[in-house]
């Protein structure tokens, strides 16, 4: 009887350990019956997680999967498929991009070669056809996708305009976009009946966002995110980065942020304020829950160099 006991004791303590490790890559987080988050490490991507250092969603429908992102390359690609069929044998049949970040197209072509149907905006696929290869390239000489160089492939057939309404698998989808984010074609899925928004790289949460000189401005992002909150009020946000979260928290970590960023770079730059003694200004000036965020001691003073340099610019 002691030994049944130790024995099982033994197997649950393997079955809790081993299911700890998968989700230390893509935790899968249920928002509802049929809709998941895929949740990857807050931190920088490396060989464990294949580029798949992001959030990722699902929605199930009775002729297969709505996969939103593709991971970052065959490597990303086969972790999101290896974690959804812990929830559904249901095959991906359609994957909707909401950005040009490596990790939200890359892993196209894997899904592709299965049969699922790529779709994105017309904006979203420019932005991906002018960063393919510098973004092959990057990921070859970090050796973080897993296998071989990824294949660039977007939606063959771009939806135009902003606002794309869909029917998939008899579910209602949106795809919205409120203007540039973390990249200049960023997205939101929008599920209105469910009041879920997968809202790609427009949202950060549980972690700093990362500001970069792709030609979305600081300013920019802020318009499009309160843009995308006051227009959907969404009751569940799925973001680019962090598990689901309230608007509420989303305001707090990305827009409060981004606002805050505008509101001390900008003055700096139109007052000519020496670049270093700015940046280390406002660095010492942020407010502590910022400093809270996952990946802001990296992330904080790079921020606020860029913002600056943007405000710079005509």
């Amino acid at each position: 009887m002691v030994r049944t006991l130790l024995k099982i004791t033994l197997s649950l303590a393997l079955l809790a350990t081993a299911l700890v490790a998968h989700g230390a890559v893509l935790d899968v987080v249920p928002v509802s019956a049929t809709v998941y988050a895929l949740v990857g490490p807050l931190g920088q991507r490396d060989q464990a997680n294949a580029g798949d250092n992001a959030t990722f969603g699902a929605v199930l429908t009775p002729e297969g999967v709505i996969l939103i992102d593709s991971g970052a390359g065959d490597g990303g690609a086969q972790l999101i498929a290896r974690a959804l069929r812990g929830v559904t044998k249901l095959p991906v049949r359609w994957v909707i991009n909401t950005g040009s970040q490596d990790h939200r197209w890359l892993g196209n072509a894997w899904f592709a070669a299965r049969g699922a149907k790529i779709l994105a905006l017309q904006a979203t696929v420019d932005d991906q056809h002018a960063l393919a290869a510098q973004q092959v390239q990057a990921l070859a000489q970090a050796g973080s996708a897993g296998g071989a160089p990824p294949s660039p492939l977007s939606s063959p057939d771009p939806l135009a305009g902003d606002d794309a309404r869909l029917v998939l698998g008899g579910v209602r989808v949106e795809l919205r976009r409120f203007g540039p984010g973390h990249f200049p074609g960023d997205a939101v899925v929008w599920l209105p009946e469910q009041r879920v928004a997968f809202a790609g790289d427009l949202v950060f949460a549980d972690r700093m966002l990362g500001v970069l000189d792709n030609g979305s401005r600081v300013d920019q992002w802020a318009r499009s995110f309160h843009a995308f909150a006051s227009t959907l009020h969404p009751r569940v946000i799925v973001p680019g980065h962090g598990r689901p979260c309230s608007l509420e928290q989303a305001r707090a970590q990305t827009g409060d942020y981004l606002d805050w960023l505008v509101g001390q770079a900008r003055p700096a730059a139109e007052n000519m304020e020496d670049l270093q003694q700015a940046v280390t200004r406002i660095d010492a000036a942020t407010p502590r829950t910022f400093r809270e965020l996952a990946n802001a001691g990296e992330l904080n003073r790079k921020n606020i160099n860029r913002a600056y340099l943007q405000f710079q610019m005509p």
